[in-house]
């Protein structure tokens, strides 16, 4: 498939296929990436169309701390409530939400029963809820404080996902769909959902592999989008008073709470840090199949984002974050 570009703004498309066009690897690698500032926005794809679906593994984490900020803004929870109140099997310890959520509760990175796991092609599959009741009983435990150094969790995210179906009486995914996607217009799909625009994954070597499944933990990486709705989630991010969420995404964009972690700070469910003259909010993610990287400048009014169909290279973000640098050294509308 050739390259395409998209939504008219010539300028734009040629500096993200300047960027990325190496990632592609001469075709082997389907990659899409948008860019958007200063009332202009571009779509380019190699192997891909705007409307293709990748997987977004961890990028996922952003809309779940925005899920989590959407309930918080309707009173319906509280970013401090203690987890015990949404899952008993947490009893006793004094993990929060917003720790969670910000990845200072003292979790670990996975949890204990996948471990063992993580070289099938599908490691999250085989995770069950009564699994993850134990390991957050063990856990709770020997937690003693409610706030650690910053120890990013894909179990603490999961751990979220669950609590908040709970405090939202429904299912993740539909909980997710009616409080975030659908306010902002998204028809994105979760890994339960195959869909026609799909692409397939591919390891670091080529192979192709399946997609994932995460059941027991969907918060952690469970979404489905293409490089069109990628940026439509991003522009709600630069512009949030144009849309329903505005309060939400406005909350979800600060730090709760000061981190032992610096010079970056985490935000819920996004990273921010200082690079000279800007304050960037970003997160990626990867699977054995694909790879994600999103990233806003609020204060220069720029957003980029890519999307690969092969375990996320290391060159990814730094292709993003190179766009981003350029659109945020030149004036809005320039």
């Amino acid at each position: 498939m050739a390259e395409a570009a998209a939504r008219d703004d010539a300028e734009l498309a040629g500096l993200l296929a300047d960027a990325f066009r190496s990632q592609a690897a001469g075709g082997q690698w389907a990659v899409a990436a948008v860019a958007i500032g200063g009332g202009r926005r571009a779509a380019w794809c190699h192997g891909a169309t705007p409307q293709s679906a990748f997987e977004l593994a961890s990028v996922t984490k952003t809309f779940t701390a925005l899920l989590l900020a959407a309930l918080a803004v309707q009173q319906r929870v509280t970013l401090d409530d203690p987890l015990a109140r949404y899952l008993p099997a947490a009893a006793g310890a004094p993990t929060r939400l917003v720790d969670l959520a910000t990845h200072s509760a003292g979790y670990p990175r996975l949890p204990r029963a996948i471990v063992r796991h993580m070289l099938s092609r599908d490691p999250y599959a085989r995770l069950t809820d009564r699994q993850i009741d134990r390991e957050v009983q063990r856990l709770s435990r020997r937690l003693r404080a409610a706030s650690y150094p910053v120890s990013y969790s894909n179990l603490g995210f999961g751990v979220l996902s669950r609590a908040l179906a709970a405090a939202g009486g429904r299912p993740f995914g539909q909980l997710l769909a009616a409080e975030v996607l659908q306010p902002l217009g998204l028809d994105m799909t979760l890994d339960t959902d195959p869909g026609p625009d799909r692409l397939p994954g591919h390891s670091s070597s080529g192979r192709r592999t399946p997609p994932w499944h995460n059941p027991a933990l969907p918060g952690a990486g469970c979404l489905w989008a293409s490089i069109d709705q990628l940026g439509d989630y991003l522009a709600a991010h630069l512009h949030p008073e144009q849309t329903m969420l505005h309060q939400a995404i406005e909350l979800a964009l600060q730090p709760p709470q000061p981190t032992r972690s610096p010079p970056g700070q985490v935000c819920l469910g996004w990273m921010r840090r200082e690079t000279g003259h800007s304050r960037v909010h970003w997160h990626n993610g990867s699977t054995y199949g694909f790879g994600s990287f999103v990233a806003l400048d609020r204060q220069h009014d720029a957003a980029v984002g890519a999307l690969i169909n092969r375990q996320r290279p290391p060159g990814l973000d730094a292709a993003a974050m190179s766009v981003l640098r350029h659109m945020a050294s030149r004036p809005a509308g320039a």
